[in-house]
């Protein structure tokens, strides 16, 4: 189910809690769920669908894993999880069955988080893969635990029936949430990202990005 619908920009803070603006033009896609609420914005979105669709040397498309940025806010027992960039784990060969963030992955995730999103917090990860089955792996769940876990999320995507689903750690196991919203506003940290990230350096990617950046800018 896909459905716009439009929310004040703005809630009052309760209880102590600091207030915060909601996206005032977003897209539903399935039944998002009361108690945690997740907000994507569209360059993300669109960079992310364009990542997993991303080709190798030899034309095939290829497993891509990224970690998500942004920020969880809370109130009256409700999280609202706003993600607001995406920064690739460059020259990872992984599969559902295995998946290792070294070292030298990480630090390269932090330089960039701080170069392109330095007041945001990595909320979560994404993972996508063709023919993937939307299912947490064993290997994919403990990967969550030890370098993410909490309340932040696994996203999964099968690029070409570009299908896609979220996940959070619940009662001891990875839960599929129901759905989530897109958002539209400037983002320039993701953009910035996207036409200075490695994965596009060539022409024919230099033009991707120009057609994501275009694309965006149609809503």
């Amino acid at each position: 189910m896909i459905e716009v619908i439009y929310k004040d920009e703005s809630q009052e803070g309760q209880n102590g809690e600091e207030p915060f603006g909601l996206p005032r033009n977003i897209r539903q896609i399935g039944m998002a769920a009361e108690d945690y609420r997740i907000y994507m914005e569209d360059y993300v979105y669109t960079f992310l669908v364009r990542l997993a669709r991303t080709e190798d040397s030899l034309g095939e498309a290829k497993t891509r894993v990224a970690v998500l940025t942004g920020n969880l806010k809370w109130r009256s027992q409700t999280a609202y999880l706003f993600i607001k960039g995406a920064i690739i784990a460059e020259e990872m060969e992984a599969a559902p069955d295995h998946i290792d963030f070294s070292e030298n992955q990480w630090k390269q995730i932090q330089e960039a988080q701080k170069e392109y999103f330095e007041d945001q917090e990595i909320v979560g990860w994404f993972f996508s893969q063709p023919q993937l089955l939307l299912k947490v792996s064993e290997v994919m769940s403990k990967v969550h635990m030890k370098h993410f876990g909490g309340e932040k999320v696994l996203m999964l995507m099968e690029p070409q029936e570009r299908e896609d689903a979220f996940f959070r750690y619940e009662n001891n196991e990875m839960v599929r949430l129901g759905g989530y919203y897109l958002y539209y506003e400037k983002n320039p940290g993701m953009q910035t990202y996207m036409i200075d990230t490695s994965l596009l350096t060539s022409p024919k990617r230099k033009q991707q990005v120009a057609e994501i950046l275009k694309e965006a800018e149609t809503y």
